[in-house]
């Protein structure tokens, strides 16, 4: 407790926080032993809790009594609940289906409207589920994963999660009566993957007792389970080994056809072995095993990884292809391209409308729509005209009567659109659904930058800020990156950080880093696995490079990421910590010698490297946050947040991080520990909102620190 920032704002404490905080006291003189090690592995562990609640309890003190949490935390939850928003859509059979949650209704109302409602201002709603209601009923935090409703438009599968985590309960819920079906499907919680298989028959992936889960936790075995019996009686259908990360499931019934399904095994995060169900039929396909691949009504489609030759034609990896599911199996089968890109260029999504498929792409972060129609023997292609936006998401979910899809459009600093637009026969788009604007962004704008990485590599990176700024290097400034898993920082409307850094005189910065999937597969491969620390080198770049170009310094710089950003998070302030005003890393991975043996981990090896194999462990160890933490270091002050329900990174690594620095004498760490939510940390908007206010605040507050304060620290 001798930090100076700590003592610094200590007189803005109430009582009760002071009191909160008093509650760390006896836990200060806790070593980082492997007593106190082992004891924080345990998610809900008595030792771990008190630890946990008592840092918890710390960092909210000290972050609720700087300046403007508190109405941070009221606008966050005023924009978020508002019935103003989109309310998103997913359209089946004669309704369209959404989920709401708000201010006074925390876990959320599933319910149904038609389109014809739906366009109005003001929709009337049919309520099928109150899950606020439910969590009384019942004495749980249930909050509504998912929903699948049956091919024949009568009953739905509800996947109800405890708290936001990833294991979910499995219940049949019929639409017209809105209750639970007594003898209909259910499975205990579980991470399960489920989908019809007609009206009467699913696929079922899930945990079936000892022997049935892969080594990262996932489920192993295939059931089919047919109305009327128990699941215990569901015959198994494929069976995958230890090795492997999990099962895939993939069905489709038509109205006029036998149901079909792409099954099988994944072997690792990025690669898949098939097989087509047909009737009782189970076929392998033989398809590139490191390909996204997914059936779409009656084909199914690719999106490479890497080059393949389908003996006719050798296609480039970034290409997407579809083959008839009729000669799937068969020799004389035949691949057709939907799609083959350029450098800097990427599918964002493939959908198949009544005529063809219309295909959404990026091209050098700038979105296309294109309508690819079936002739009988190829496909021709038109090119869609969008309307100005930083980026594009399309959804087709009436496929088989005509050729709209759902059209999202949206750019940093401007609220998405939303509605129908007719692929094959676009006119000028007249959106049913307009976001309303959650902060003003007058005299704001968006610039692209390029900083020039370790290795020469130029990489671009998104500003927004004043089109006014000063090139003095004082603005606060917030730099956000994930570059992992090939996922991309799109460049989304910021609703989180405009209302909460933005709308605060502060700079926000999203980095385009390797490792991410803005620029096609290439852009990935560069920093995956043993080539991870490029993806480092690349957000350190371009923290050098706002501050060359003076629209920050290192005093001012803060930066955040989650998951996989949190582990980026974590390496470059252990590897530059001069360069960071503060840090915010989120649900992180931290121990990259040990990740394998928490959670979901294994399944990561592809991602990360094998800490098992010596060469693999020698690259991960000179990365890996926690190991590489030094005692006489300057690290920016730093605030963890874990969830201890995350089911996917195990809070343990946001934990030990904090517990090691505080061991080594780094006062400046601090651990906020969420205890519900799961690892995406969304299941009310009062969580979201929370979160939201205190890294923030807690980002602005040391950036516009005292600075002679602090060095007396």
């Amino acid at each position: 407790m001798h930090c100076a920032v700590l003592s610094y704002h200590l007189a803005m404490l109430t009582r009760r926080q002071l009191a909160l905080l008093a509650l760390a006291q006896p836990f200060a003189a806790w070593s980082q032993g492997a007593d106190l090690v082992a004891a924080l592995e345990k998610a809900d562990g008595p030792e771990a809790l008190a630890w946990v609640d008592a840092h918890t309890a710390e960092a909210r003190a000290l972050i609720e009594a700087l300046p403007d949490y508190a109405q941070r935390y009221k606008d966050t939850l005023a924009a978020v609940s508002s019935r103003d928003n989109i309310q998103f859509v997913r359209a089946r059979r004669d309704h369209l289906y959404n989920v709401y949650s708000g201010a006074s209704q925390p876990h959320g109302i599933w319910r149904r409207t038609t389109l014809d409602e739906y366009r109005k201002d003001r929709p009337s709603w049919q309520v099928l589920l109150d899950l606020d209601k439910l969590a009384r009923d019942e004495m749980r935090a249930w909050s509504l994963a998912e929903y699948h409703v049956s091919p024949n438009g009568e009953r739905a599968l509800v996947f109800l999660s405890p708290g936001g985590a990833d294991n979910v309960e499995l219940r049949e819920f019929d639409l017209a009566s809105r209750q639970f079906v007594s003898a209909g499907f259910r499975a205990p919680l579980a991470k399960m993957w489920v989908d019809w298989h007609g009206n009467d028959e699913l696929l079922i992936a899930s945990d079936f007792g000892p022997g049935t889960l892969t080594r990262s936790g996932y489920p192993m075995t295939i059931r089919r389970w047919k109305r009327g019996t128990a699941l215990v009686e569901a015959a198994e259908l494929l069976r995958g080994e230890p090795a492997d990360m999990s099962m895939l499931i993939d069905s489709e019934s038509p109205d006029d056809a036998p149901p079909v399904a792409l099954v099988g095994r994944r072997v690792s995060f990025f690669q898949f072995k098939h097989q087509l169900l047909q009737g009782d039929a189970l076929t392998p396909v033989e398809l590139p095993i490191d390909a996204d691949t997914w059936l779409v009504r009656d084909w199914i489609a690719l999106r490479l990884r890497s080059d393949f030759d389908d003996g006719r034609t050798r296609h480039p990896a970034g290409s997407v292809l579809v083959t008839p599911v009729a000669t799937a199996t068969q020799s004389e089968r035949r691949f057709h391209a939907l799609l083959s890109t350029a450098p800097r260029q990427r599918l964002l999504r493939c959908e198949r409308v009544r005529d063809g498929f219309a295909i959404a792409w990026s091209d050098n972060l700038q979105p296309r729509l294109s309508f690819q129609r079936w002739t009988g023997e190829g496909f021709e292609r038109s090119e869609v005209k969008l309307p100005d936006s930083g980026v594009v998401t399309i959804r087709a979910d009436q496929s088989a009567k005509n050729n709209q899809v759902w059209l999202t459009t949206q750019s940093p600093l401007v609220p998405q659109t939303f509605g129908l637009l007719d692929a094959a026969a676009p006119q000028p788009w007249a959106p049913i659904k307009r976001q309303p604007a959650l902060f003003d962004a007058t005299g704001l704008r968006a610039e692209r930058f390029e900083a020039r990485s370790a290795d020469g590599t130029l990489i671009p990176y998104t500003v927004l800020a004043p089109a006014s700024l000063a090139p003095d290097g004082n603005a606060p400034t917030l730099l956000y990156g994930y570059g992992g898993f090939g996922l991309a920082v799109e460049l989304e409307y910021q609703r989180m950080a405009g209302l909460d850094w933005l709308r605060y005189g502060g700079v926000y910065v999203m980095a385009h880093i390797r490792g991410g999937g803005e620029f096609g597969n290439e852009w990935y491969e560069a920093a995956k696995g043993l080539r991870r620390q490029a993806a480092f080198d690349d957000f350190i770049a371009i923290a050098e490079d706002l501050a060359a170009r003076r629209i920050t310094r290192a005093a001012r710089l803060g930066i955040y990421g989650a998951s996989n950003g949190g582990a980026l998070v974590s390496a470059v302030l252990v590897q530059r910590p001069e360069l960071f005003g503060a840090a915010v890393a989120r649900v992180p991975l931290t121990d990259m010698l040990d990740f394998t043996r928490f959670s979901a981990g294994p399944s990561w090896i592809e991602e990360y490297g094998d800490p098992a194999v010596a060469a693999d462990r020698a690259v991960l160890a000179k990365w890996s946050p926690y190991q590489n933490l030094r005692a006489g270091v300057a690290y920016p002050p730093t605030l963890f947040i874990g969830n201890r329900n995350d089911d996917r990174v195990h809070p343990a690594h946001a934990r030990r991080m904090v517990a090691r620095m505080r061991a080594l004498g780094h006062t400046q760490s601090w651990l906020y520990e969420e205890s519900s939510g799961g690892h995406l940390g969304r299941a009310t908007p009062q969580l979201l909102a929370t979160r939201e206010a205190l890294l923030h605040t807690f980002l602005m507050g040391m950036l516009r620190r005292d600075a002679k304060v602090l060095a007396a620290g």
